[in-house]
């Protein structure tokens, strides 16, 4: 009797070692899935915000090497989705349009940065502009790119600012002026100033559009010291 009793404890001790435990693998796993549904994320959003900063920038003359690196990365993370998710939805798709996109990549078209319509299209070109920088600064892409291209990436990026800068404020600048608002004009040419001194890059691109920027600033101090000189740049 002794015996059977302490087989019925044995085996309820049993089966709750083995809940336990069970429960405890479950938790684990749990967890496994979590994590693995969190790096799944983030790669997502960044392969949507990259997709989404090209797009906003298909005006701007972007290197070929700088969107190649960029498409093969998207590329190399919804492969690595797959591999960590293969029911994530529409991954399949995803690939194709990613490979399909890498390699329609060709050379910019030539010329600089296109006319700026709007403020709102400023403020987008230039989020998606500082989304690429950072993305290079911080290391932010799944495939390793080495320091030295990074940094040569980050000054054409850093470039490619200040021309949207200086086409925006340049026209805005002008536009006001024309209007009869100097002061806006004014504020719009000291914003690029400023903007070009602290942010450059620092090269001769950029120092070029600095000059251009005081030239215009200059010109618009000398009109509203001299009058006659506004007005006989206007009826010339």
């Amino acid at each position: 009797m002794l015996l059977e009793q302490w087989g019925v404890s044995l085996a309820v001790l049993g089966m709750l070692l083995l809940t336990l435990f069970m429960a405890a693998l479950m938790k684990r796993y749990q967890a496994h899935l979590a994590a693995v549904r969190g790096v799944v994320r983030r790669l997502d959003t960044g392969v949507e915000e990259t997709s989404a900063a090209l797009r906003a920038l298909a005006h701007v003359p972007l290197s070929r090497e700088l969107r190649l690196t960029l498409r093969s990365d998207m590329l190399a993370c919804y492969q690595k989705i797959r591999s960590l998710y293969r029911r994530y939805p529409q991954i399949a798709a995803r690939i194709r349009t990613a490979e399909n996109d890498l390699d329609a990549e060709g050379a910019p078209a030539p010329g600089g940065v296109g006319p700026i319509e709007s403020e709102r299209e400023f403020r987008t070109t230039i989020a998606a502009l500082d989304r690429l920088i950072a993305l290079f600064g911080r290391g932010g892409t799944l495939q390793p790119v080495p320091a030295d291209v990074c940094q040569i990436f980050r000054r054409e990026l850093g470039e490619r600012r200040a021309e949207v800068m200086s086409r925006f404020h340049l026209v805005e600048a002008s536009r006001q002026d024309q209007r009869g608002n100097p002061t806006r004009a004014r504020t719009h040419l000291m914003a690029l100033i400023q903007v070009l001194r602290q942010h450059g890059p620092s090269t001769e691109f950029v120092r070029a559009l600095y000059a251009e920027a005081q030239s215009a600033l200059s010109a618009l101090e000398e009109r509203q010291l001299n009058p006659a000189v506004g007005m006989a740049d206007s009826a010339a």
